[in-house]
């Protein structure tokens, strides 16, 4: 693709800021217009810098050919987990998108969090409960849904396509699809968030339009990252959920965050997936 619109939340670190990279070092994508958006300003522009970095060796390793990469990077620090401020949050980071035109436009709605630890009927704080689903559900959902509408056509609104291809990626988990004890608040959050996605991908692929609505619920394997070390200190998990845990830290044995990186941009390139599809890491 020649202009390719990429938006990363949850990018300041780990799978985030690895799947910023890893399409920074596209050999497919000759103009990439970035925005990367997370609550840590430090983390995003370690992430924009590392991008620079990996679009400039590729372009080193590519310098008999004839186009020129272009890389534009953004960076929103943002708490997308404030409903009182979610709305005004997400019209700021897509309000400017949709007045310029683009091959492609990539959502990774990558943020999200653990949410509560422990047996089910141990849980105490309803407000905790709710704080969770709010970013892990409520907000996933909104940031998703205003992706699309701000740069597809509108049979409604009789507005113009400013690209002609949507890809909206929502990071998932086996614990989507597999219930693990003590870790009900997380499952509860991606098992929602991989059925809206399948929801909003059937209701897109019905519908005619002028731009093309491709979703995905992709789940990257246990990576080591930072959330994977909460979850092997943590006195709350499940005993064999946090041995396993531990053991594949020490055994050096999880994924890497750049490997489920490239690809899923492999996955995305070749486009041949099931509209709505769940697909993990170790499935290809």
């Amino acid at each position: 693709m020649q202009n390719t619109l990429l938006v990363v939340s949850g990018a300041s670190r780990g799978l985030g800021r690895a799947i910023g990279v890893a399409f920074a070092s596209s050999s497919s994508i000759k103009h990439l217009r970035c925005l990367l958006v997370a609550r840590s300003e430090r983390g995003l522009e370690e992430t924009a810098s590392l991008m620079r970095e990996a679009a400039a060796a590729a372009a080193a390793a590519a310098r008999n050919s004839s186009d020129a990469f272009d890389l534009e990077i953004s960076c929103m620090d943002a708490d997308l987990s404030d409903m009182d401020t979610l709305e005004q949050t997400v019209e700021e980071m897509f309000g400017q998108l949709e007045k310029r035109t683009y091959d492609r436009a990539i959502l990774i709605n990558n943020a999200g969090s653990l949410g509560y630890l422990g047996r089910c009927t141990d849980m105490t704080s309803l407000g905790k409960l709710q704080r969770a689903i709010d970013l892990n559900v409520t907000s996933s959902s909104w940031i998703s849904l205003q992706f699309v509408h701000k740069l597809s056509s509108s049979p409604s609104q009789k507005i113009r396509s400013t690209c002609s291809c949507i890809v909206v990626v929502n990071i998932s988990s086996l614990c989507a699809i597999e219930p693990f004890s003590t870790m009900s608040v997380y499952c509860a959050g991606k098992a929602a968030r991989d059925l809206f996605h399948s929801v909003l991908a059937k209701e897109e692929s019905d519908t005619c339009t002028a731009t093309s609505v491709r979703v995905l619920n992709y789940a990257p394997g246990m990576c080591e990252t930072a959330m994977s070390e909460e979850l092997a200190e943590s006195d709350r998990l499940d005993s064999k959920l946090s041995s396993m845990y531990r053991s594949a830290l020490n055994d050096k044995t999880m994924v890497q965050p750049k490997d489920t990186a490239e690809k899923l941009v492999g996955i995305i390139e070749r486009n041949g997936w099931r509209n709505g599809a769940h697909i993990d890491y170790w499935d290809e």
